[in-house]
């Protein structure tokens, strides 16, 4: 990690960006900065990648995800790099992983001296703007929902600014004035829908102005509260839901009417976000920037909904090695380059920012810890990773596809997801798959040692036994 830049200095590598000419990135893709892509970084809150019609849920109703996958490369095989909110956020802002950028748990501060994906576009002539949940600024809000932050650098380089510390409040649609008070936003009576409304108006300024852009649109739902607009949740009947194996077998009988009723808001509020995954694209098109405009869709993290009850005891619920919580949705569409395809590589957060860098024709710093995803993007072949490798304070993980192995720290698990899909079975202890066991741990030190984990030397002891 010698070689990673902190802000002060990346500031001053970048200071002539804009300047003209062509840039090239990593793999020689050029992009005449006349035409650099603009982007709309989409990131909601708590959305499991499976939940969505085009990723294989037919009760899920969700025709723009749907669109927006055919039209781009869906990568189906996408992992959270630690499935808590603060962690995942703060990789989506430095390509880092947690146990590098330090965010290991909720509410920690991100480093201001971190370089972040806003500075270093901003140096290439980007305007750069955020609207929605933070929840990287080392504290819980005093004013639930809400918290200020000050204009400065612990906004990361996010010019225009319409964040908050930590807020779920989806009916009641408001936001922060210059001097930090709150003040409600006319004319809504959903938060989505605003901010949706805020992305294409900046969109519209700075194209009209001649200048490239990135947006960070961090939507809230479908986290909790369970809050959504009565049109979404007459579209699912609570009674019809059809679940899998292991919620029926572990959600107790006198939790059902709990379970149904939360999945319907839950199904719900991801419809709520499709109908504005739809009007984004319009509005692209009606401002013809669409060609030129790079919409990468992704979470933090997923939802067990009654997945492993027995584990904690409640119906929702995400911080854990089980693939309801860790699997994530990515989707990344620009017409006319992207090629619209299923990519079933495996992928993770920390390889988001990485690819984003690599399509807009910016190279990669040397210290980002992910891999590119750019040449699935454009050619639908690339680099095929071996596994992914995750944490949360307490844990370590990895998962190759078939196998999730998280044996350091309070879970110990492995299950098998090609022959126990709903991972009904822990095969940690079982005699038959010792030898699994001993490649994915080789992978896991491995992993650790070429991030600078701290927590090797447990990795190892765990190996070696």
């Amino acid at each position: 990690m010698s070689e990673r830049l902190n802000r002060r200095d990346f500031l001053k590598l970048g200071a002539a960006a804009a300047a003209g000419g062509v840039v090239l990135g990593n793999k020689g893709l050029n992009v005449q900065i006349g035409r650099r892509p603009n982007i709309i970084f989409i990131q909601s809150d708590q959305h499991r990648g499976t939940i969505m019609n085009c990723a294989g849920d037919s009760q899920a109703i969700t025709p723009n995800f749907d669109r927006l996958a055919r039209e781009g490369a869906h990568f189906t095989r996408c992992a959270s790099s630690s499935p808590v909110c603060s962690p995942t956020r703060a990789t989506y802002q430095t390509g880092l992983y947690p146990h590098t950028h330090g965010v290991t748990s909720n509410n920690k501060l991100l480093d201001p001296n971190l370089t972040s994906i806003a500075e270093i576009f901003a140096s290439k002539g980007y305007a750069t703007g955020y609207i929605g949940k933070w929840h990287m600024d080392g504290f819980v809000p005093a004013d639930q929902p809400g918290g200020y932050i000050a204009p400065g650098p612990r906004r990361q380089g996010w010019d225009e600014w319409n964040g908050y510390q930590k807020s779920h409040e989806y009916f009641d649609v408001w936001k922060y004035d210059e001097n930090g008070n709150k003040v409600s936003v006319d004319g809504y009576n959903w938060e989505p829908t605003w901010h949706t409304d805020m992305v294409l108006d900046f969109a519209r300024r700075h194209s009209q102005a001649g200048r490239p852009w990135i947006y960070y649109l961090a939507y809230g739902p479908p986290h909790l509260p369970e809050q959504c607009l009565q049109k979404y949740l007459d579209m699912y009947d609570p009674d019809e839901f059809e679940f899998n194996p292991d919620v029926v077998a572990g959600v107790p009988a006198n939790k059902e009417a709990e379970l149904r009723e939360t999945t319907q808001v839950y199904y719900g509020q991801i419809t709520a976000l499709d109908d504005e995954i739809g009007r984004l694209i319009d509005g692209l098109k009606d401002l013809g920037i669409d060609d030129n405009t790079i919409i990468l869709y992704t979470s933090d993290h997923g939802d067990r909904l009654g997945s492993h009850y027995e584990q904690a005891g409640k119906i929702r619920g995400k911080s854990s090695p089980y693939w309801t919580a860790f699997r994530i949705p990515l989707i990344i569409r620009w017409p006319g380059h992207v090629k619209g395809q299923v990519c079933d590589t495996l992928a993770c957060s920390v390889d988001v920012v990485p690819t984003l860098l690599e399509l807009a024709g910016v190279e990669v710093p040397s210290y980002m810890q992910g891999d590119s995803l750019a040449d699935w993007c454009l050619t639908g072949k690339g680099k095929d990773n071996e596994a992914v490798y995750f944490s949360a304070a307490g844990w370590r993980g990895v998962w190759d596809g078939r196998f999730i192995y998280a044996p350091v720290g309070k879970y110990n698990v492995m299950y098998d997801h090609q022959n126990d899909p709903y991972e009904m079975n822990n095969i940690v202890d079982s005699p038959a798959y010792a030898d699994e066991r001993k490649r994915l741990g080789k992978i896991m030190v491995d992993f650790a040692k070429r991030t600078n984990d701290p927590e090797l030397g447990n990795i190892r002891d765990v190996y070696r036994s």
